[in-house]
């Protein structure tokens, strides 16, 4: 049955039209340093406020995961302590990832996500790149059909991209299939640099959601909208 939740940052929910629809395949695109991985943040901490299940798939170890998300005032340590969050690094020490091996990565994250169904709620992938650098346009389709799958029977996923990891000839396909698709950038407006987040898809919220909106990172208030018209950006 589908439901909503509110990130807890009453500028940004303003921004998606008061709250984001769930269960809800999420693709949120941006180069580095954009602010995905604070995105992803921010939509975390309303989802286990929402009291939901996340299983979190980082590039980072879970120490440093913790640790930088902390840097930016989203506090996981009691999610995690209280099994409420889990995380799951992609790097494991000791361990060098061959191009053959590599190539195995998503199948085997796909397979390992739908066994992890009955026990969460929420999964999120910050950031597929490693998990498509060397997977070929088939099996990165064949996941993105997994995920649908998962969302259509209740689970939310929400995934991070680079610009460059998806190959351009299955791109629209990709970006078609998705519920929400989210490009976040960089701009500078007057002198001042900026983030910019451009809602470019967003399927089921309650109210027509901005077009897309400024913002900072901030290690007080984490995500921090800044008043600039998008037109201008």
């Amino acid at each position: 049955m589908p439901d909503n939740f509110r990130t807890g940052n009453e500028e940004v929910d303003r921004q998606f039209g008061d709250t984001i629809p769930v269960p809800t395949l999420m693709l949120i695109e941006g180069g580095h340093g954009t602010g995905k991985s604070a995105m992803v943040a921010l939509f975390m901490k309303g989802l286990l406020d929402s009291d939901k299940k996340v299983l979190c798939i980082t590039e980072n170890t879970v120490k440093e995961y913790i640790e930088n998300m902390k840097a930016i005032t989203y506090n996981f340590s009691s999610a995690f302590l209280q099994n409420k969050l889990t995380i799951m690094p992609l790097h494991v020490y000791g361990i060098k990832w061959n191009k053959e091996q590599s190539a195995h990565l998503l199948p085997v994250i796909s397979k390992y996500i739908s066994n992890s169904f009955k026990e969460t709620n929420v999964v999120i992938i910050d950031s597929l790149s490693l998990l498509t650098v060397f997977s070929d346009p088939t099996k990165i389709l064949d996941f993105f059909t997994q995920c649908k799958y998962l969302v259509a029977s209740g689970m939310t996923v929400i995934i991070t991209i680079h610009p460059n990891d998806i190959p351009p000839d299955i791109a629209q396909r990709v970006t078609g299939s998705v519920d929400v698709y989210l490009q976040l950038g960089s701009t500078n407006v007057g002198g001042k640099d900026v983030k910019t987040c451009k809602i470019i898809k967003l399927i089921g919220a309650e109210t027509t959601p901005e077009s897309g909106f400024a913002f900072e990172v901030d290690q007080i208030f984490g995500i921090k909208v800044v008043p600039i018209s998008m037109a201008n950006a």
